[in-house]
């Protein structure tokens, strides 16, 4: 089945139910999702990883279990109201993508929907960070695009690796792809390729 939106076509062999309806396992407001702004984080049920990472912050969201699927318009209400909520005592937000994995293919386009109406709709004032056991290379292969996410980190927890600190594992990468920010590392050169 095809499923156009703007001018992306995403394939899949899901029904259209389970595309409407993400697998997510809660939404919280907190902080230390994000390296320095409060965020509104979704973290999704599922995670597609193999082998799964030793000792993951969250193996609760490993399983796609669908007693977590939600409705992706009630999904987004909530997402947006919560983003509202912080944006009157913050000037600035962020958005985090966690799981489980949010760039699974049972969760990943509804991740893009939603990077790409809360853009859309607080532009900078939010900022969208993806957390994901993929690497640049991986991404490339995806079938959504990535325009609508501010900031990435890539690469699977590794507990001998963990650094107090951000990420929490030394071999993870983060990337920006805002001029301004602070980018700790890529490893990669191609990342600012891969990400324009």
């Amino acid at each position: 089945m095809n499923f156009t939106t703007g001018v992306f076509t995403f394939q899949t062999t899901q029904s259209q139910q389970d595309l409407n309806n993400p697998l997510v396992h809660t939404v919280k407001v907190l902080y230390g999702d994000h390296p320095y702004l409060p965020s509104v984080s979704i973290y999704f049920q599922g995670c597609d990883a193999f082998p799964k990472c030793a000792g993951c912050h969250n193996p609760e969201t490993w399983d796609f279990d669908e007693s977590f699927q939600i409705n992706f318009d009630h999904l987004l209400a909530t997402v947006v109201q919560k983003i509202e909520l912080l944006l009157n005592k913050y000037p600035q937000v962020a958005l985090a993508f966690l799981g489980g994995e949010p760039l699974s293919v049972r969760n990943r386009r509804s991740a893009y929907l939603i990077a790409k109406f809360v853009k859309e709709k607080f532009e900078d004032r939010v900022l969208t960070i993806v957390y994901t056991w993929r690497m640049p290379e991986d991404l490339t292969k995806i079938d959504i695009p990535l325009d609508y996410f501010d900031e990435f980190v890539m690469g699977r927890y590794i507990k001998e690796l963990h650094q107090n600190g951000f990420p929490a594992s030394s071999n993870q990468i983060y990337f920006s792809r805002r001029v301004n920010s602070n980018v700790r590392y890529s490893r990669n050169s191609k990342l600012h390729e891969l990400f324009r």
